[in-house]
């Protein structure tokens, strides 16, 4: 995010996705999912037309990049319904199966884990979790969230099933900010990170079953640390990812600034490769407005050719594997798709790239997400 004010209005849209998670605590009871039908090994996909053969990433050239979203209805009223309204119908639309399915959780609300992920698995998406902790870093480096962070990583044990299932897990998202209660603490930052991963070993969860994401917003204030300061380490992240929209012209934004595919992503995924060369990248969160220009109207032909520069601009980065886009807009206009609604064929133009394959759960396992 480009300002203080965006960055404040960005934990308000976050703040709106807790309370709706934290309704699924209650509403949410086991449910007997519908297996999605997907493709068997070596077999193509009537989507994509392409081969399922294991994959492994060692930051080629030609990058093998998934596709995934934050649903517009946050997984609401069921998740079943989320997927069967919005993942569903947009795979169909856009030509491309999603791989990642976007989620916000925050650590107090371990209940709804075990039941919200086994449904996006079944039906053939990986989870991308961001897991938002309402306490300071230094809190949660000193263990005053342990009890916490404990049962959520048993809740996330049942989930796992012995290690046959998984999803990426990205603690203290976006710590680089000053919206969130843990921000601009580099030093205990990098504890909590360390002590969050030793907590879920303690309690059992299978490591085959967390891919650890390092996921920074893109953009810092200039008088703050940049997200350098609090790379845990190697040992410790999987994956480094970083949150980063084009705000536009938005009635919102008090800063107007409509930023190219290229402003919006390259600086970070430069810096992103030069922190971390052996690991694999990922867009944990992106989005674009259609107010092009100060003129108070949105222009849809420009917000279609910034999805399709984006993508096409995406599927070429050496080391990329992943994208997920922010479909939801509760102030801001992101959503690109929404059955029977809203339709940038942007989006559809750009993931036609060759580069953009869907990928099953049971083979992101799989995958070689370092350099050896």
């Amino acid at each position: 995010m480009s300002t203080n004010l965006q960055c404040h209005q960005k934990l308000s849209d976050l703040f709106r996705f807790l309370i709706l998670a934290a309704l699924l605590t209650v509403s949410l009871v086991p449910q007997i999912n519908v297996q999605a039908e997907e493709p068997a090994p070596n077999q193509p996909d009537a989507l994509t037309n392409k081969i399922y053969l294991p994959i492994t990433i060692h930051n080629s050239p030609v990058p093998n990049v998934m596709l995934g979203i934050y649903p517009s209805s946050y997984w609401q009223p069921t998740v079943q319904d989320a997927i069967n309204k919005e993942f569903i119908p947009l795979d169909a639309w856009a030509g491309k199966h999603t791989s990642l399915a976007g989620v916000y959780h925050s650590i107090e609300q371990y209940k709804t884990v075990s039941n919200m992920l086994p449904t996006i698995w079944n039906n053939g998406y990986t989870p991308f979790v961001n897991i938002h902790f309402n306490a300071s870093a230094a809190s949660i480096a000193s263990g005053k969230k342990d009890g916490e962070i404990r049962a959520w990583a048993r809740d996330f044990a049942i989930y796992a099933n012995g290690g046959s299932r998984m999803a990426f897990l990205a603690p203290m998202q976006e710590m680089n900010g000053d919206w969130v209660p843990y921000g601009l603490d580099p030093s205990n930052f990098k504890i909590a990170f360390r002590r969050v991963r030793q907590l879920f070993a303690e309690e059992g969860v299978p490591a085959a079953s967390v891919r650890w994401v390092f996921a920074p917003n893109g953009y810092s204030d200039p008088n703050y640390p940049g997200f350098e300061d609090y790379y845990p380490g190697d040992a410790y992240v999987d994956v480094v990812a970083f949150s980063s929209y084009n705000f536009g012209y938005h009635p919102l934004n008090p800063y107007k600034d409509w930023k190219t595919p290229s402003e919006t992503f390259s600086p970070y995924l430069t810096r992103m490769t030069a922190l971390a060369p052996s690991k694999p990248i990922m867009i944990a969160q992106t989005g674009t407005t259609a107010y092009y220009n100060s003129s108070r109207t949105t222009n849809p032909d420009q917000k279609n050719l910034w999805l399709k520069e984006a993508y096409t601009l995406l599927a070429q980065y050496p080391g990329l594997i992943g994208v997920i886009y922010y479909n939801a807009s509760p102030d801001y206009d992101w959503t690109f798709y929404r059955s029977g609604s809203v339709s940038f064929t942007g989006y559809r133009d750009g993931v036609a790239s060759a580069n953009y394959i869907y990928i099953p759960p049971v083979d992101v396992m799989e995958m070689v997400l370092s350099t050896p």
